[in-house]
Protein backbone atom coordinates (compact mmCIF):
# COMPACT_ATOMS: atom_id res chain seq x y z
CA UNK A 1 0.00 0.00 0.00
CA UNK A 2 1.43 3.49 -0.98
CA UNK A 3 1.99 5.86 1.77
CA UNK A 4 -0.83 8.41 -0.02
CA UNK A 5 -3.43 5.52 -0.18
CA UNK A 6 -2.57 4.61 3.62
CA UNK A 7 -2.43 8.11 4.83
CA UNK A 8 -5.77 9.00 2.93
CA UNK A 9 -7.38 5.65 5.04
CA UNK A 10 -6.18 7.05 8.16
CA UNK A 11 -7.51 10.24 7.78
CA UNK A 12 -11.05 9.13 6.88
CA UNK A 13 -10.89 6.97 9.93
CA UNK A 14 -10.25 9.89 12.21
CA UNK A 15 -12.94 11.97 10.37
CA UNK A 16 -15.30 8.99 11.26
CA UNK A 17 -14.27 9.48 14.93
CA UNK A 18 -14.84 13.27 14.81
CA UNK A 19 -18.71 13.36 15.95
CA UNK A 20 -18.73 16.70 17.79
CA UNK A 21 -18.92 20.03 16.19
CA UNK A 22 -16.87 23.57 16.29
CA UNK A 23 -16.37 26.52 14.97
CA UNK A 24 -13.07 28.66 15.53
CA UNK A 25 -13.28 32.89 15.53
CA UNK A 26 -10.61 35.00 15.53
CA UNK A 27 -11.21 38.36 17.70
CA UNK A 28 -10.32 41.35 15.45
CA UNK A 29 -11.50 44.33 17.74
CA UNK A 30 -14.40 45.52 19.88
CA UNK A 31 -17.44 47.77 19.06
CA UNK A 32 -19.10 49.90 22.35
CA UNK A 33 -22.39 50.17 23.18
CA UNK A 34 -23.15 53.63 23.02
CA UNK A 35 -26.29 53.74 25.00
CA UNK A 36 -24.99 51.42 27.69
CA UNK A 37 -21.33 51.65 26.93
CA UNK A 38 -20.82 47.74 27.03
CA UNK A 39 -18.01 46.36 24.94
CA UNK A 40 -18.39 43.03 22.75
CA UNK A 41 -15.61 41.51 21.07
CA UNK A 42 -15.79 41.67 17.16
CA UNK A 43 -14.79 38.15 15.44
CA UNK A 44 -13.60 36.93 12.53
CA UNK A 45 -14.83 33.05 11.31
CA UNK A 46 -12.40 30.51 10.82
CA UNK A 47 -12.91 26.60 10.50
CA UNK A 48 -16.47 25.59 10.96
CA UNK A 49 -17.58 21.81 11.05
CA UNK A 50 -16.61 18.45 12.61
CA UNK A 51 -14.24 17.83 15.21
CA UNK A 52 -12.93 15.87 17.98
CA UNK A 53 -12.36 17.06 21.80
CA UNK A 54 -10.35 14.86 23.37
CA UNK A 55 -8.46 15.84 26.88
CA UNK A 56 -5.34 13.64 26.79
CA UNK A 57 -4.83 14.13 30.85
CA UNK A 58 -7.52 14.57 33.33
CA UNK A 59 -5.49 16.48 35.23
CA UNK A 60 -5.55 20.64 35.49
CA UNK A 61 -2.99 22.95 36.19
CA UNK A 62 -4.01 25.52 38.55
CA UNK A 63 -3.14 29.09 38.21
CA UNK A 64 -4.19 32.49 39.90
CA UNK A 65 -5.94 35.48 37.73
CA UNK A 66 -6.17 38.51 40.50
CA UNK A 67 -7.36 36.74 43.51
CA UNK A 68 -9.72 33.98 41.24
CA UNK A 69 -8.60 30.46 41.76
CA UNK A 70 -8.98 28.94 37.58
CA UNK A 71 -7.68 25.72 36.94
CA UNK A 72 -6.67 25.48 33.55
CA UNK A 73 -6.70 21.98 31.52
CA UNK A 74 -5.02 20.51 28.52
CA UNK A 75 -7.24 19.52 25.92
CA UNK A 76 -7.08 18.98 22.13
CA UNK A 77 -9.67 19.46 19.80
CA UNK A 78 -9.01 17.83 16.27
CA UNK A 79 -10.25 18.79 12.85
CA UNK A 80 -10.38 17.39 9.32
CA UNK A 81 -6.61 18.05 7.56
CA UNK A 82 -8.80 19.84 5.24
CA UNK A 83 -9.79 22.24 7.64
CA UNK A 84 -9.23 26.17 6.89
CA UNK A 85 -8.34 28.02 7.54
CA UNK A 86 -6.30 26.19 9.89
CA UNK A 87 -6.62 27.92 13.86
CA UNK A 88 -3.73 29.55 15.61
CA UNK A 89 -2.75 30.94 18.76
CA UNK A 90 -5.03 33.02 20.76
CA UNK A 91 -7.83 31.95 18.25
CA UNK A 92 -11.32 30.42 19.94
CA UNK A 93 -13.08 27.44 19.47
CA UNK A 94 -16.71 27.23 20.41
CA UNK A 95 -18.01 23.93 20.39
CA UNK A 96 -21.85 23.96 18.56
CA UNK A 97 -22.73 20.15 19.07
CA UNK A 98 -21.48 16.65 20.40
CA UNK A 99 -23.35 13.61 20.22
CA UNK A 100 -21.21 12.12 22.77
CA UNK A 101 -21.40 15.06 25.57
CA UNK A 102 -24.51 17.45 25.45
CA UNK A 103 -22.70 19.75 28.41
CA UNK A 104 -19.97 20.82 25.86
CA UNK A 105 -22.15 22.42 23.60
CA UNK A 106 -21.04 26.69 24.31
CA UNK A 107 -17.81 25.46 26.09
CA UNK A 108 -15.40 27.97 24.93
CA UNK A 109 -11.85 27.18 24.10
CA UNK A 110 -8.54 29.11 23.36
CA UNK A 111 -6.07 27.79 21.17
CA UNK A 112 -2.34 27.46 22.85
CA UNK A 113 -0.91 24.92 20.44
CA UNK A 114 -1.53 24.95 16.87
CA UNK A 115 -0.23 21.70 14.88
CA UNK A 116 1.86 21.30 11.88
CA UNK A 117 2.06 17.94 10.71
CA UNK A 118 2.10 16.95 7.15
CA UNK A 119 1.74 13.00 7.57
CA UNK A 120 -1.27 13.79 10.28
CA UNK A 121 -4.50 11.81 10.21
CA UNK A 122 -6.30 14.93 11.92
CA UNK A 123 -4.86 18.11 13.02
CA UNK A 124 -4.59 18.00 17.00
CA UNK A 125 -5.08 21.38 18.24
CA UNK A 126 -4.01 21.77 21.60
CA UNK A 127 -6.98 24.58 23.74
CA UNK A 128 -7.17 25.25 26.89
CA UNK A 129 -10.29 25.77 28.94
CA UNK A 130 -10.72 27.96 31.99
CA UNK A 131 -13.18 27.31 34.83
CA UNK A 132 -13.31 29.16 38.12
Amino acid sequence: MSVERALARGRAAAEARMRDECAFRRRTGSSTDPRTGKITPVYADGYTGRCRVKMPSPQGTPASAGEAVVVMSAIEVHIPMSGTPVPQVGDECVITGSAGDPALVGAVFVVDRPHRQPDATARRIGVKERSS
